[in-house]
């Protein structure tokens, strides 16, 4: 009898531990951390307080669980481009903190830069501020919610060539995005039977602008291209542009959705009325739910700062991991299940329709051509033609 019931004991005890055993995984996946980083401090702090409070609005509309899994911010400030100080935090939010999911990091270099390790880690990244062409392909956990530089160059140049541009000047910051943005530019316009006037690179720090304008002016051009980081040299370009005299010669004014960001053009001024871009979103995009979404962040956090490209990025981030997480179910959370559902995935965005490529995890989106107007005293980009389902390619 005693036999027995020791026997009895010891195999309740085997299920306890098998139970406990089986049920730790769980437990420890209650919590789902995902980790932050944005630029905080700076010239582009301000990216960072946007993030934060689109990520807190789609809370207040969403909940703070999915998948039966509370969610929980780690936050560390990337203060620019800065590849090896991210790499440092990337390490640190994989090892240390032990993050499940990464939104970020902005600007290219800081992408390539933490490939290896996100990969190493299982960590789905989203990539929400950087646009080069080709850099979510160094890892099979990075997904892009934002753009691509020839999704948006190729139809602004195509738009350019088809309302009677000729021979456009190009003038871009001297670093690679802005190489990129040349190159794509000129080989669509030249593809299409035009001729471009001439380029010029500008540095990125301290430039003289007048000397560009001269240069400009030389040229005579019917048209002038240009694409500057979202940052301080935008409006700095565009005052000068008008200043020189430029902008009263009827020579039309393009450019990259940089150049007229929603975080940019107040600090222009009246100086970027006319200008016309290619972008994957406006604030004044005529949908019901970015007309919602606009409405419910100026309630929560006012006029300014602006919702911008960057923040609808992050806000579709959002999405997916909601949704990706709410795939799972209470299962633990799995990177590699969590991909496979997130590639592939179609969503109806702010700015409209957005679908992640089943392969590659770059983003298909519709293009605007907008040109920026005055209206009730504020600027904004108010869109004239649409470009549909645009490939990163």
């Amino acid at each position: 009898m005693r036999r027995s019931f020791r026997f009895a004991l010891a195999m309740l005890a085997c299920a306890a531990a098998s139970g406990l055993a089986f049920m730790s995984p769980a437990r420890a996946q209650e919590t789902v951390k995902i980790g932050l980083l944005f630029t905080y401090s700076g010239a582009s702090g301000m990216t960072g307080q946007v993030a934060d409070n689109v990520i807190k609005l789609f809370q207040q509309k969403n909940g703070t669980t999915a998948g039966g899994k509370k969610i929980e911010f780690v936050k560390r400030d990337t203060t620019g481009p800065n590849p090896e100080v991210v790499k440092r935090l990337v390490q640190e939010l994989i090892v240390r903190d032990k993050i499940n999911v990464l939104i970020g990091p902005d600007f290219t270099p800081n992408v390539l830069a933490v490939a290896p390790l996100v990969t190493e880690g299982k960590v789905p990244t989203f990539i929400t501020g950087a646009a080069t062409q080709g850099i979510v392909a160094r890892s099979p956990y990075y997904v892009r919610t934002f753009f691509s530089i020839p999704q948006s160059v190729r139809p602004i140049a195509q738009w350019a060539h088809e309302n009677g541009v000729k021979n456009p000047f190009i003038v871009v910051a001297d670093f690679a995005p802005g190489h990129d943005t040349e190159t794509t530019f000129t080989r669509t316009f030249t593809d299409l039977g035009g001729r471009v006037a001439g380029t010029a690179r500008v540095p990125l720090r301290s430039p003289e602008f007048s000397s560009y304008m001269q240069r400009i002016k030389d040229a005579q051009p019917d048209a002038v291209f240009a694409f500057f980081p979202i940052g301080e040299l935008v409006p700095q370009f565009l005052k000068a542009y008008a200043d020189s005299g430029l902008k009263s010669r009827n020579i039309k004014l393009l450019g990259t959705g940089d150049m007229s960001d929603e975080s940019v053009i107040d600090a222009a001024g009246d100086a970027s009325v006319g200008l016309v871009t290619a972008g994957v979103y406006s604030t004044a995009h005529d949908s019901a739910p970015n007309k919602q979404f606009v409405t419910d962040y100026v309630a929560e956090f006012g006029k300014t700062p602006r919702v911008t490209t960057g923040s609808v990025a992050v806000w579709d981030a959002m999405r997916l991991i909601y949704d990706g997480m709410a795939a799972q179910k209470n299962a633990p959370f799995d990177a590699d299940k969590f991909m496979a559902f997130v590639k592939g995935r179609s969503i109806e965005s702010p700015r409209g329709p957005l679908a992640i490529d089943r392969v590659s995890g770059d983003v298909t989106q519709n293009v605007y051509i907008r040109r920026v107007d005055k209206r009730d005293g504020a600027l904004q980009n108010v869109e004239i033609e649409t470009f549909k389902d645009v490939s990163a390619k």
